[in-house]
């Protein structure tokens, strides 16, 4: 044991890693590199094994707060010279053969839902790792009442879901509705900046309204989008954004934007750029218009948002 909470046992993850080191940690099954070690290297064999048993205990934690999120089979793997023979992606013989796995060789563990073995639909996979990093950043901070009315909410949700995907979404409307609820607007614009930098990392985009629009569209949480960019002045950019089949369910011209927010936010030069959400509108069916701005006397909005008053 590493720590029991999420913020000690990311400290030893990040305290064993290495700019430059040759080792990393992957799913054995899938080839995923999850949460909490994504983007992570490290500088020695020993150190890997020990950030994959680490990534165990990590997300073991997080199922008391999202008992369908994915199980790993995290092993340490070698990253293979660039000249060396044969598929660059392959997998080292340690890896192969077990002897830097975490533990044990076990059967896969079912999830809640009676899979196992099976690869997770990128989708799902970014429902969970976006729970699971507001979630830290909750725990970290101390939300202890956000973090309940969450679970409660969900909990009560679940009882009515079975699909996996709907209940992932679920999650993220029922988190984006009790921060609204819970929270001052300082306090969820931290947890969402906290919450993007522990997410798997992505290199800075030029346009990251843009990049992300373009990622959410392909993970289906959207089907279709429109944006235009509009360089302002020293006030900063305008986009102006339009959502059409908008996956999350929203209610009273509620518009749960959570994990738009967030991951805008990872994508950006820095997780606690300054952006706001202003004039949204309702158009029907998860169909939404909205702006975002750079503007920081514009800021809010990026958790949840409501239809301009007309």
């Amino acid at each position: 044991m590493v720590g029991t909470t999420l913020r000690e046992i990311r400290h030893h993850i990040e305290q064993l890693a290495s700019d430059d080191g040759s080792y990393y940690v992957v799913c054995a099954r899938s080839g995923e590199r999850p949460v909490p070690v994504a983007g992570q290297r490290f500088a020695t064999r020993t150190d890997a094994a020990d950030a994959a048993r680490a990534t165990e205990q990590y997300r073991a934690a997080l199922r008391r707060y999202d008992p369908q999120l994915p199980y790993y089979d995290p092993v340490a793997c070698q990253e293979r010279p660039a000249d060396a023979d044969g598929d660059a992606d392959t997998k080292t013989d340690e890896a192969t053969h077990g002897s830097a796995r975490a533990g044990p060789k076990t059967q896969a563990q079912p999830s809640a839902s009676g899979t196992q073995g099976s690869r997770d639909d990128p989708l799902i996979s970014f429902c969970h790792d976006v729970s699971g990093a507001v979630f830290e950043s909750l725990s970290v901070r101390e939300h202890e009442d956000a973090e309940r009315a969450i679970m409660e909410t969900y909990m009560a949700a679940a009882e009515a879901t079975s699909d996996r995907n709907t209940l992932c979404l679920v999650l993220l409307e029922a988190m984006a509705s009790e921060l609204e609820a819970h929270l001052s607007a300082t306090e969820r614009t931290e947890v969402l900046q906290a919450a993007a930098a522990n997410l798997s990392p992505v290199e800075p985009a030029d346009d990251p309204v843009d990049e992300s629009l373009a990622f959410l569209d392909s993970l289906s949480l959207v089907r279709e989008y429109g944006v235009t960019r509009d360089s302002a002045d020293a006030t900063g950019d305008i986009w102006t954004v339009s959502l059409r089949g908008y996956a999350i369910e929203c209610g009273e011209q509620r518009f749960p934007t959570l994990p738009i927010g967030i991951d805008i936010l990872r994508r950006s030069a820095t997780t606690t750029a300054a952006l706001g959400v202003t004039d949204v509108t309702a158009l029907g069916d998860g169909d939404w218009q909205f702006v975002l701005t750079s503007d920081t006397e514009a800021t809010g909005g990026l958790v949840c948002t409501r239809e301009a008053e007309q």
